[in-house]
């Protein structure tokens, strides 16, 4: 009678929970299906100041600054601004670090909208995309050259129009959409360049431009020159100052200080090199 009694109990607890535990899994479901279909976007967007000299800034557009210094105006970019590109225009982008209303937004990390064209060839998802004569309006990058990053999508031609490049002469090309991840780089186009695309975006981010293949390689020289040379005065040094000692235990002092002025002289001949090729880059 006793456990019949108190099965009874337990049951009207139950009953009692099983509203209460319902809704909260209905919530719970809720929660995580407004988590799953929420739109998420990762672009990172920096206001700027806009140049409409060459043409309006609109959503998509590819941007570069209008000179090297200060770097606080944009333009739309084409072929000939490409070594100061900086991203492409949204003015809704997932997050804003300057809110200010009279500047344009200009994607510089994560995954927008950009526009571009057919001039260069049909893009495909995974193409990068470069500037092209037509101000604003990117192209597939089939040369060595800065890029903006890398379509996630095909292109889809959203209408056929006549454009004048920067020439002035008359194009029929397909304009249209693509998603882009932004990530403005320098690319080497496959087969034209021995130089591992490492190193060459490594000049690219030094210098801050365009940097031709002679350059890099006689800064390379420049730097291994210097590092080589602090090894070697380094490693001579030090086996020299071991037989001294050897030979004569009392002047141990004088040694150690002998060898104190060889490793400052290494790291002199070291960050002289890196300094060295750091300008050569940047002249």
């Amino acid at each position: 009678m006793a456990i019949r009694d108190t099965l009874r109990r337990h049951h009207f607890r139950v009953l009692c929970l099983l509203p209460f535990f319902c809704i909260f899994m209905l919530q719970t479901r809720s929660d995580v299906a407004s988590a799953v279909t929420a739109p998420q976007s990762s672009a990172i967007a920096q206001g700027y100041r806009v140049d409409n000299g060459n043409g309006r800034v609109s959503e998509g557009a590819l941007v570069s600054f209008t000179s090297d210094n200060p770097r606080d105006t944009v333009e739309l970019a084409m072929t000939a601004t490409a070594s100061r590109l900086v991203g492409v225009a949204d003015q809704n982008p997932a997050i804003a670090i300057s809110s200010d209303k009279s500047q344009v937004q200009v994607v510089l990390n994560g995954t927008t909208t950009a526009l571009v064209s057919n001039i260069n060839g049909t893009i495909h998802s995974g193409d990068k995309i470069a500037p092209s004569p037509i101000a604003g309006v990117g192209m597939k990058a089939t040369t060595d050259g800065e890029v903006v990053g890398t379509t996630q999508s095909d292109f889809s031609i959203s209408r056929t129009a006549s454009i004048r490049d920067e020439s002035g002469k008359k194009h029929s090309v397909q304009l249209g959409y693509v998603t882009l991840r932004v990530g403005t780089a320098y690319y080497q186009a496959p087969g034209s360049n021995f130089l591992p695309p490492f190193i060459q975006n490594l000049a690219y981010s030094l210098a801050g431009r365009q940097v031709s293949l002679l350059r890099i390689i006689l800064a390379g020289l420049v730097v291994l020159l210097g590092f080589m040379s602090a090894v070697i005065l380094v490693y001579s040094g030090v086996r020299s100052a071991m037989q001294a000692i050897g030979r004569n235990p009392l002047a141990a002092a004088n040694i150690r200080r002998g060898l104190y002025q060889i490793l400052l002289i290494a790291i002199v001949l070291a960050g002289g090199g890196a300094l060295a090729s750091y300008l050569l880059l940047r002249a």
